[in-house]
């Protein structure tokens, strides 16, 4: 019966790791260089001048990501550790209710 109650403990984690790797990597990107330079070699383009303006809400999103990854890897791993205190409890009690002799 204790099956049907078991969460994969070993899957979130795996998870919330995921989850973090992917927030660094998008916290490592920085476009600032490229797209100045696609600005400076376009100057009389509309695609030069949207590369001109583009970094600082480029970093802002990215920054974002970043920010919300990170709290739902935080999420994963509190659910985790929720996840362990339920099973445990349920376990108890179950154990609890199963061998109680009346």
């Amino acid at each position: 019966m204790t099956e049907m109650l078991r969460a994969d403990i070993a899957a979130l984690r795996i998870m919330a790791a995921g989850i973090r790797n992917e927030a660094d990597a998008i916290a490592s990107i920085d476009p600032v260089a490229h797209l100045a330079q696609v600005a400076q070699a376009m100057p009389n383009s509309a695609t030069g001048a949207a590369a001109s303006t583009l970094a600082e809400p480029l970093l802002t999103a990215l920054g974002r990501m970043t920010t919300q990854l990170n709290a739902l890897a935080d999420t994963t791993d509190h659910a985790t550790a929720t996840y362990e205190d339920a099973e445990q409890a349920l376990k108890t009690q179950l154990d609890t209710y199963l061998h109680t002799t009346s």
